[in-house]
């Protein structure tokens, strides 16, 4: 069974440029991933946003520097991804929301030295019906 470490790191699943899931890895785990919680899984998200204009075009080392962060803040478990234009999530599986704000605010304090971010957090209810629900319920996390 492959791992993260080995999805991390296969070109087609892989930014470059920050080292982590890219979007398409995001949403083949997301859409896989959400429908778990109709099984009782406890699913939550991270949506980050961060003011990294300059560094989509000319910074590499800085999305880079922001993809080592979100690996060590994050357990092997997680997802951590780059869906571009400054955009970051992470799926926390088996991860409640109280564990979510816990991961987010380690989030905050590994990447608020870098640039101004905002986060989104929201975890699986009974409720969401459709798979949009969960990222719906995060919001936009846009500064």
């Amino acid at each position: 069974m492959l791992g993260r470490e080995d999805a991390i790191g296969h070109p087609a699943l892989t930014d470059r440029p920050s080292g982590l899931a890219n979007r398409l890895h995001f949403e083949l785990g997301y859409s896989y991933l959400s429908g778990a919680g109709d099984r009782g899984v406890t699913l939550t998200i991270l949506l980050i946003s961060i003011g990294t204009s300059d560094m989509e075009t000319g910074d590499p080392g800085g999305l880079r520097t922001i993809g080592a962060k979100l690996q060590e803040t994050t357990r092997t478990s997680d997802l951590a991804g780059h869906l571009g234009h400054g955009r970051f999530s992470v799926l926390l599986l088996g991860t409640n929301l109280q564990g979510g704000r816990i991961t987010a605010d380690r989030v905050e304090l590994a990447l608020a030295e870098i640039a101004p971010l905002s986060i989104g957090l929201a975890a699986y209810g009974v409720d969401m019906k459709e798979s949009s629900n969960l990222l719906e319920a995060a919001g936009p996390a846009r500064r």
